[in-house]
């Protein structure tokens, strides 16, 4: 039945992720690969994810996410948008009430080089 065979593939090709993402301990390595390719997906792994599931209340993955939005007049820099976002986090009020659990994300933008440090300024300087 040629039919059941195209489904069967249809699911398992949409049970499959598009590309994996990468674990990180630090958002440095996706910071140059977005620099040098456009963009860049992890998933934070380190020590630090540990705390952050005991400070908000889940083990959710904490997704990073770091696109270049415009290049540096230096060479090999450039400015770049990341966005950090995880799943099901519990924040507290100022009573220490816990909060409905919900999606969280906080995006930021920095000036970085492929070399691992911030661009000197337009000046020169």
């Amino acid at each position: 039945m040629p039919g059941r065979t195209l489904i069967v593939v249809a699911a398992l090709a949409m049970a499959q992720p598009a590309h994996a993402r990468e674990n990180v301990t630090s958002v440095k390595p996706l910071l140059v690969e977005a620099l040098q390719n456009g963009r860049a997906e992890g998933v934070l792994v380190s020590s630090a994810t540990e705390a952050f599931s005991k400070q908000f209340g889940t083990t959710a993955p904490i997704l990073v996410d770091v696109e270049r939005i415009s290049t540096h007049k230096e060479p090999g820099c450039g400015r770049l948008r990341v966005v950090t976002r995880q799943a099901g986090v519990i924040e507290r009020d100022a009573q220490g009430n816990a909060r409905p659990a919900a999606d969280q994300s906080f995006a930021w933008q920095v000036n970085y080089c492929v070399s691992g440090r911030f661009p000197i300024g337009e000046e020169g300087k």
